[in-house]
This record gives C-alpha cells, sequence and structure tokens, in this order.
C-alpha cells in the first residue's frame, strides 16, 4: 500500500462566528454558534532540472470555506467575579461552501461526486473570559474533532483516497451580557 501526506503544513485562515449563551449557570452554560471558518493546507513541489538538480521550490496552499453550526457545553470555574476560565465540548456541523486551489487537488474528487460538503464531529477546547460591567471579553483554544473525512473513496484501480483535516483556532471574543 502506498500512503502520501500531502498539504500537512499549517494555513492561517479567517474564522468568525455569532452566538448566544443560554441555561446561564454558575458552572456550566450551553453556548451555540453559526459562522464562517477557513480550513486547509499547504505544501511544496521541486521543479528539477534536466540533470535532476532542483532548480526552485513551489508553494500550493488549499482553502476550503466552510459555514458551521455548533453547540457547547462549557464547564466554567469562576476565579473571582470578574475572571472565568473554561472547558467546552460539543457538537457541530460544517457545510463547505467553495474552496480555492492552485492546483486542481480537490476538485478532481469534486467533479466525480467524492467530495463530502458536510463535515460532522465535535469541538474541544479552553477559554477564559472577563467580565466587565456588562461588556465580555476573551478568548479561546477549540480543537475540531472530524468524524467524517473530507473525501474517502475507492478508484476503479483499487487506489484508496482519504483526505482528512486537522483544525484548530484561536479566537478572541467579545461580548455583551442582557
Amino acid at each position: 500500500m502506498v500512503q502520501g501526506i500531502m498539504f500537512n503544513k499549517n494555513v492561517t485562515g479567517f474564522n468568525a462566528s455569532i452566538g448566544v449563551e443560554y441555561l446561564n449557570f454558575k458552572y456550566f452554560n450551553l453556548h451555540s454558534n453559526v459562522g464562517f471558518i477557513q480550513k486547509g493546507g499547504k505544501d511544496s513541489i521541486s521543479v528539477t532540472g534536466s540533470q535532476g538538480e532542483v532548480e526552485s521550490k513551489e508553494e500550493f496552499k488549499i482553502k476550503l470555506n466552510y459555514l458551521t453550526l455548533n453547540t457547547n457545553i462549557e464547564f466554567k470555574l469562576p476565579i473571582i467575579k470578574f475572571i472565568t476560565p473554561y472547558v467546552l465540548i460539543g457538537p457541530r456541523l460544517d457545510y463547505m461552501i467553495s474552496y480555492q486551489e492552485k492546483v486542481d487537488f480537490i476538485k478532481q474528487f469534486d467533479e466525480i461526486n467524492q467530495v463530502n460538503k458536510f463535515i460532522y464531529g465535535f469541538i474541544t477546547g479552553a477559554g477564559i473570559n472577563f467580565q466587565i460591567k456588562k461588556i465580555q471579553l476573551g478568548a479561546v483554544f477549540e480543537y475540531y474533532i472530524n468524524l467524517n473525512k473530507l473525501v474517502d473513496y475507492n478508484s476503479d484501480k483499487d487506489v484508496r483516497n482519504k483526505i482528512s483535516d486537522y483544525t484548530y483556532t484561536l479566537n478572541f471574543q467579545i461580548g455583551y451580557k442582557l
């Protein structure tokens, strides 16, 4: 079996969401979000000359654009009245709305309808909130656990094609408490 790992270098993408907290108690709450997240990867190939010498390296990026929907339970541990660290976990659903690439890597699977537009799984993470009167500021690190693959396809020549993504985010938050 031949196995290759491609586009496994990190890409910094855009991530924005709007959410609401509810069932807000001292040690936990629920938090639902809808938003946009950009995932992807990058890799480079060597361009060789006629004698096999490396003449240059060219970098390629793939960016996958998703609408995302999730609900998390946040387990809070208030330190003092205005500082609250927390951990979170919850289900999520991502829907691919587009992708950008210089090479036809994803496109080759998209043309034969082998790209899963829906990616589902979980979000886990940790964060901290600072409450200043009715304004809430915070930062959160999240890791996206996928239960399915972007591509999971056996070709006519019995070649197994699997494409996964490993996504993590670092977000800064601002909110208003009613």
